[in-house]
């Protein structure tokens, strides 16, 4: 049984146990806020967010829908530019900068034309590797995931779960730094949906990439994550960083585990809900 006390954490960025800080991290947004306009009314999205993603972590970004979260890997992948901060990759300045992270979305996005090995390889092609090794790769870790089978059908011939492998594939296989998830499993049933949280958590702890998740579901972050940055407020702010007690590797029956559930009460707390239903 594990220990759990309590939310842990302050808002912000916490420092390493030896103390050096920020120049730890490996993704790093600082101070960052997004406003926009609409109707002629400015719309503060995003107030000072701050959070860092230490390399081989696994990190959830929980918070209500609407409070921002795609608009700030929106920010990090460079797609738009904050109106105040900085987002630093690898110690470097990436603000506004694109192709410096890999990315999963919500839905798979998969070229209906090409076969599961092309859309694969095509991807690693535009990344910068050579078109040989990124079909030998592509085949490679299609057996590796257990979708060797499936490497000359077409997307519109796989179930949902399948298309999500795929997609977490040619996300995996990015020679990037950072992966961001962005709700990659929304969209499917809730059983399919469990199975494909397993299934990630089996691949991360294989393989240790550095991760960024952005989700509402607050048991799908518990179960994968090392630490948890809550989103609250109008606007969007960090109301509270913490880390998740779990030990790792993680138990399948981690959801009985007592410190699993209190933990999840307390960041509905945070986001000041009163049901006890999860997103």
């Amino acid at each position: 049984m594990t220990e759990y006390t309590g939310v842990a954490g302050t808002p912000g960025m916490a420092e390493r146990a030896d103390g050096s800080g920020g120049d730890a991290w490996i993704l790093e947004t600082v101070s960052v806020s997004k406003r926009y306009v609409r109707d002629g009314r400015s719309l503060h999205v995003l107030d000072r967010v701050s959070l860092g993603v230490r390399e081989g972590e696994f990190v959830s970004v929980v918070g209500p829908s609407g409070s921002g979260k795609s608009t700030l890997f929106r920010l990090i992948g460079g797609v738009e530019r904050p109106d105040e901060g900085i987002i630093r990759i690898a110690g470097r300045d990436a603000t506004g900068r694109r192709g410096l992270i890999s990315y999963m979305p919500q839905q798979p996005s998969l070229f209906p034309w090409l076969t599961v090995r092309q859309n694969i390889a095509s991807a690693l092609v535009i990344a910068g590797i050579d078109r040989k090794k990124a079909a030998a790769l592509a085949a490679e870790w299609l057996d590796r995931i257990g979708l060797g089978d499936t490497a000359g059908a077409y997307p519109d011939e796989l179930s949902g779960g399948m298309k999500q492998r795929v997609s977490f594939l040619r996300a995996l296989l990015m020679p990037r730094d950072v992966m961001c998830l962005d709700e990659p499993f929304a969209a499917l049933d809730a059983l399919t949906r469990t199975r494909m949280q397993a299934w990630l958590l089996e691949q991360w702890e294989a393989h240790r990439r550095t991760v960024l998740l952005v989700t509402h579901s607050i048991e799908e972050a518990i179960l994968l994550s090392d630490r948890i940055y809550v989103l609250g407020g109008t606007p969007t702010a960090v109301r509270r960083e913490i880390p998740v007690p779990l030990p790792r590797p993680r138990r399948p029956d981690v959801w009985n585990d007592p410190a699993f559930g209190r933990l999840r009460e307390d960041i509905l707390a945070l986001l000041g809900r009163s049901d006890r239903r999860d997103d």
